[in-house]
């Protein structure tokens, strides 16, 4: 029965040849060779899940290649599940993935390689994108020498060996009998199935333990003792980058968080791979801003810093802002009582937040030597309690979050004044004692002794805590991260999970509006994914 099935199935499709989009059909060529150009930069992203479905993210991934290729980009690597319920070939007629693919074959005319990596979803890929776009299709994994070091691509759920029901099904999936029923099957046919075969694996992996759907390192250690020196992938929808193994089966890995909520992608640029682990801009256009706010000594500084760098956000560091300001004072000679006198020097200088959270004021970068001494310590609380300087500053701060994919944003009023409407607002705290410890090791000219500067904080504390304007606070809604007995990591774990969750939920919204469900078949076959 199931042959006498396939033969009539196949008799049809004959019959019947499979239409192009029109958008790809007058881009027809024959098969390029691959671009023979050397690699000084290129990008990788996995987990796009493109649908017609979700015009939003059709076009947030067209301009993703878009950018690639305008900054010069030599390859773009595409690295599985860059669609969602990928039909095969009459996926391609579908108008709603027209941007995208438009792109694509944009980007391989102008010379870019672009090379795309078989998934989990988007697995009957074949000759016919190829044919019509001129972009490499390489299966399950492929290689590339990136510096002279070669670099392993695949999807990466090669490596999640503990999940045993899922590779025996895409063992069935897979195989050259399936693919080749599969590909004479009417649309509408195959539409049905992969809306069974997704929702059935949707069902079963919600009662998995993340443990079993994770990759398991020794399966990546074994691609490094096979000779590979990197390896990049995605999958699992976490970033992840880290050297795993020893000796000659030691490498490193990158994992890319899931491009369709994160934005998430790596760079290959001046012999340097980078992992952005999350990019708002490609969620919704628009930077994400993180305020942490806390007392003297709660790691506000430090925890911003090595975030910023984490997640490659611009860094806002309000306190250098303000020791500049009485830096400034004093060397001019101000009194630092007269708030009006501050507020016109503060808005006569001309600033300059630099990416890093480093402070210039009429182009001169200020050194923590001259912002961080004993002087402008103890004139930095009172000259920045002067509704004037806080106003001055107030756009000085908010500007600095323009141009950069994020902003990490650290002071004592960030989510009350500066960012009322901050994507993420974080309080961090500590013990007294332990915050007397912590800024006495990172000023230590501040006090002599470990009581005097827990005195010394205590007292500004309460000035800070008590003043008119923008006094410290904890706001509503914020989340108390008390740092007291968590060691550097674990804080920047903690507060990596919030900026992603943040960055899922903005992702859902934006997924939420206008969604259609493919269950339905009215809506797919208005859809142009029926045949």
């Amino acid at each position: 029965m199931a042959r006498a099935v396939y033969w009539k199935a196949r008799r049809d499709h004959r019959a019947a040849p499979y239409p192009l989009h029109s958008s790809v059909r007058s881009l027809m060529t024959a098969p390029r060779p691959p671009s023979s150009r050397p690699i000084r930069r290129a990008v990788f992203a996995s987990d796009f899940h493109l649908w017609a479905g979700d015009p939003r993210g059709v076009e947030r991934a067209a301009a993703f290649v878009a950018r690639a290729v305008a900054d010069g980009c030599d390859a773009v690597f595409l690295l599985g599940d860059v669609f969602r319920g990928w039909l095969g070939a009459p996926s391609l007629r579908d108008p709603g993935l027209a941007p995208f693919l438009d792109e694509l074959r944009a980007a391989t005319s102008a010379g870019v390689r672009v090379v795309l990596v078989h998934g989990n979803y988007d697995f009957l890929m074949g000759r016919s994108i190829e044919e019509a776009l001129g972009v490499e299709m390489v299966g399950l994994s492929t290689a590339v020498a990136l510096g002279g070091q070669r670099v392993r691509l695949s999807h990466g759920d090669e490596y999640c060996t503990l999940d045993v029901s899922y590779h025996k099904l895409h063992r069935i999936l897979r195989s050259r009998p399936f693919r080749a029923l599969v590909n004479v099957l009417p649309t509408a046919t195959r539409q049905r199935m992969a809306n069974f075969v997704e929702s059935g694996s949707k069902e079963r992996s919600e009662v998995k333990l993340p443990t079993i759907k994770d990759h398991v390192d020794d399966a990546i250690i074994a691609q490094f003792a096979a000779g590979h020196d990197a390896a990049i992938c995605g999958h699992v929808h976490t970033a992840r980058d880290e050297w795993l193994g020893v000796d000659e089966a030691r490498g490193r890995l990158i994992v890319l968080g899931d491009f369709e909520t994160t934005g998430s992608h790596a760079v290959w640029s001046d012999r340097q791979l980078v992992l952005h682990r999350v990019d708002p801009l490609w969620v919704d256009g628009r930077p994400l801003v993180i305020a942490i706010d806390g007392p003297a000594g709660s790691g506000k500084s430090s925890t911003a810093q090595r975030l910023a760098e984490r997640l490659h956000f611009a860094r806002l560091d309000s306190g250098a802002l303000y020791r500049t300001v009485a830096a400034r004072a004093l060397r001019a000679g101000v009194d630092t009582t007269d708030g009006e006198a501050l507020g016109a020097l503060t808005r006569a200088i001309r600033w300059e937040v630099h990416v890093d959270g480093g402070v210039s004021a009429d182009g001169e970068r200020m050194t923590d030597a001259e912002i961080r001494g004993p002087a402008v310590a103890a004139l930095v609380s009172p000259v920045s309690a002067h509704p004037a300087v806080r106003a001055a500053l107030l756009d000085v701060q908010r500007d600095a979050a323009q141009g950069h994919p994020g902003l990490v944003s650290e002071g004592r009023d960030m989510a009350s004044v500066v960012f009322p409407d901050a994507d993420l607002s974080i309080y961090l705290d500590a013990r007294p004692e332990v915050r007397a410890t912590r800024r006495l090791a990172q000023n230590p000219g501040e006090g002599a002794s470990v009581d005097e500067v827990r005195a010394a904080i205590e007292t500004r504390d309460r000035r800070d805590s008590e003043r008119s304007v923008a006094p410290l606070q904890r706001t509503d809604g914020a989340t108390l991260v008390d740092t007291s007995d968590l060691s550097p990591e674990e804080v920047d774990e903690r507060l990596e999970a919030l900026v992603v969750s943040v960055i899922r939920r903005r992702a859902a919204r934006r997924l939420s509006e206008g969604r259609l469900r493919p269950s339905e078949p009215e809506i797919v076959a208005g859809s142009g994914l029926a045949s």
